[in-house]
This record gives C-alpha cells, structure tokens and sequence, in this order.
C-alpha cells in the first residue's frame, strides 16, 4: 500500500515539471492567405484523367450515370422477360359454343360428354361437345344447392343435394 505522504510528493514532482504558460495564438497576416487558400481548394480526383475542362467533365459525368442507370433497366426487363417465358404456359382451349341458360345456376358438375347444371326449382343437363341442352327437369320446386357426378361405365349417377340437405339420386343414359 502506497503511504498518503508519498502521493503528495509525486503530486508535487508534477506539479514542478509542468509549468503554465499563457498559449501563444498567431495573428493572421496578409501574406498567409494565398497558402491557405492552396489547403482549402477542392480538387478533382478524375482531372488528370480527363482533358475537359470542369463544366465539361461534370456533364460527362452527368451523361454517363445516365446510361448505366438506362442500362441496368434495361438488364432488369430482359431478366424480367425472361423469366416470364421461361414459364410454362397452359393450353388455353377457346369456346366452341355458347350455352344460353334459362336461369341463374348454383351449381355445375362435369361427367363424360355432359354438364349437369343446378339453379332454381330443377336442374338441366347439356352436351359438351354441341352446347345444346339435352333434358330440364323442373318437377323438384326445390333449389339445388350442389350436384355430385359419377361415371358409372355406361350410366352416369347424379346426386343432387337440395336447400334442405335432402339428396336425389338419379341415374342418367
């Protein structure tokens, strides 16, 4: 352990060895200046690149980042095209015919060559292949919510549900 005594005389060894003396400021002079100004100039990294002159060499400059930024758009797109084709497209079938409804339909349901369509009090069967409706059936005076079709080999079952939840079997062909 260090004694209080001897704290004090290092304390004292210090205070001997730095003395205060008043900080000197130079004034300014006239003849200063133009050595100062030389400290403070901007100078441009490129100018020993380029021979134009400033104004010149910002518009180069200028010039230039426009058409890297340009062009990387331009790489964006093309990889954006690219990868739009590099996608398989599905096979799009367009419409051979029209089918007119006499009603607003709830329910479809497909089996085989034939569209089973369910709406208000009955429900209709169309062919596929000539869009022309094949038999109505409008003794149910019920809503058919949902229609199930099942292809039995050489007959079709229609299952149709109604708004009650009571369930109609029907065999078809």
């Amino acid at each position: 352990m260090s004694s209080p005594r001897r704290s004090q005389t290092q304390k004292m060894r210090l205070s001997l060895t730095t003395r205060k003396v008043p900080l000197e400021v130079p004034t300014p002079t006239e003849k200063d200046w133009p050595t100062d100004e030389g400290d403070y100039v901007f100078m441009d990294l490129d100018q020993g690149l380029d021979s134009l002159p400033q104004p010149y060499r910002m518009i180069n400059k200028l010039v230039n980042l426009l058409f890297d930024r340009s062009w990387e758009i331009i790489e964006e797109r093309n990889a954006l095209r690219e990868a739009e084709s590099s996608q398989i497209q599905p096979t799009v079938y367009p419409p051979v015919g029209e089918i007119q409804l006499n009603k607003r339909p709830n329910c479809m349901a497909v089996s085989q060559d034939f569209l089973f369509v369910g709406g208000a009090k009955g429900f209709s069967i169309y062919n596929l292949y000539n869009a022309k409706r094949i038999y109505v059936w409008d003794k149910l005076k019920v809503d058919v919510t949902s229609i199930c079709a099942t292809d039995l080999g050489s007959e079709i079952l229609i299952a149709l549900v109604d708004e009650m939840g009571i369930v109609l079997h029907l065999p078809f062909l």
